[in-house]
């Protein structure tokens, strides 16, 4: 940070005014704006809050996978294809073959299960958030997808039978801002997801201050995009859990405190010689001391 210590003072000037008013000056926007300290950006990246974010809300017995929209989630159905044989719901994968190493946080995961309407459209989960979308603001937005394995449920969900999950019908993650799309994975890691595994998805979008969606709320995603892989294995279920969002100011950031410690020294010292040589000024002319830092 540069900038000079310009001061006009005559012998009554106090030192602790000068460097109160030296530190409220270095807190500025990056277009040049003085910012109330109210209205401060983060100071560093902070955790946006996502209800039931690990479905661990939803009570689901080991090997079982009940059907029903999760806890806090809504069912995302344009098309209208929930019904029969196509469903949301969440899975608890421990000690099947559905998941090797279970799910990546908690027990649960999030289902989402289309075995008639291939292609017929995306089905998913979706939940508006309490914060909006901020100006000169980074969103990050991670979720682990999962390629489940073909297998059977644990008693007593094993009545249900061997299900062939082979294949992976391709996923959407998405973060919208007022029911619009503001960034999304859109399937990159087809292919890269070996059955029974999940794999870690991170969009990352920079908000600046002529966004169109600003104040508008936001909101998390998760889709199954409903496509045949191959003919032999079309793909079935797309799985989701851990899903997390931060925010952290875009641009320069706020003194740490360390700097502020240093810079409220500098700041002290700048005023305090000033005043002596006002002081010592017994010609009665104006002084001015400058100080780059």
């Amino acid at each position: 940070m540069h900038g000079e210590c310009k001061y006009r003072l005559r012998s009554a000037t106090n030192p602790l005014v000068l460097a109160a008013s030296l530190i409220a000056a270095t807190v500025v926007r990056a277009d040049g704006d003085s910012k109330p300290a109210a209205t401060l950006p983060r100071v560093s990246g902070e955790s946006i809050a996502i209800a039931n974010p690990g479905f661990e809300i939803d009570l689901v017995d080991p090997g079982c996978f009940p059907v029903f929209t999760p806890n806090l989630w809504t069912a995302y159905d344009p098309n209208g294809l929930l019904g029969g044989g196509e469903f949301v719901g969440v899975v608890n994968p421990t000690g099947t073959p559905f998941f090797v190493s279970g799910a990546p946080e908690g027990s649960n995961a999030a289902l989402t299960f289309l075995s008639t309407e291939f292609e017929a459209g995306p089905v998913g989960i979706t939940q508006v958030l309490g914060d909006v979308l901020q100006a000169n603001t980074t969103y990050t937005l991670s979720v682990q997808v999962g390629n489940i394995a073909s297998g059977t449920g644990l008693p007593p969900c094993d009545v249900f039978g061997f299900f062939d999950l082979d294949g992976f019908p391709g996923y959407q993650v998405q973060l919208l801002a007022g029911g619009v799309v503001i960034a999304q994975d859109d399937n990159s890691l087809a292919g890269a997801i070996p059955e029974a595994e999940f794999r870690l998805t991170t969009v990352q979008t920079t908000i600046g201050g002529g966004h169109p969606q600003l104040g508008q709320p936001l909101e998390v995603r998760l889709i199954n995009l409903n496509m045949i892989d191959t003919p032999a294995d079309p793909g079935i279920e797309v799985d989701f859990d851990d899903v997390r969002l931060s925010a952290q100011p875009a641009g320069p950031s706020l003194p740490t405190a360390g700097e502020w410690s240093a810079l409220i020294a500098l700041a002290i010292m700048c005023a305090a010689g000033t005043a002596l040589i006002g002081q010592s000024n017994d010609a009665g002319h104006e002084r001015r001391v400058d100080s780059v830092f």
